[in-house]
């Protein structure tokens, strides 16, 4: 398992973790998983606080960085067209049927 630090603001970072598996009997890895998590540095009140800028000292942690800003943008934009989805329209919970669900909705 490999982790980095990808991005960091003011008070967040992202890591990137990269999980790689052997086979033990043959010796072939191969990559497995991937994932980013987003951690927010806090202080004793529980406020966030300021984390020190990252260095970047390679084109591939810069190739990171700029993939991060742009998966932020990305997740503002999904965000902003969340707000405006109505998922208690009938006509949303009409096209639910061809999706491979149960619906039982308790108010």
């Amino acid at each position: 398992m490999k982790a980095s630090v990808n991005y960091v603001g003011k008070s967040a970072m992202v890591i990137g973790i990269r999980v790689k598996a052997e086979n033990i009997q043959t010796g072939i890895i191969k990559h497995c998983n991937s994932s980013y998590f987003t951690m927010v540095a806090k202080d004793e009140q529980g406020n966030s606080m300021h984390v020190p800028g990252l260095i970047l000292s390679f084109k591939n942690e810069v190739r990171r960085f700029c993939n991060c800003i742009k998966q932020i943008e990305l997740k503002k934009e999904k965000e902003l067209r969340e707000e405006k989805f109505d998922y208690n329209s009938l006509e949303v919970l009409k096209n639910l049927k061809n999706y491979n669900i149960k619906l039982a909705i308790q108010d």
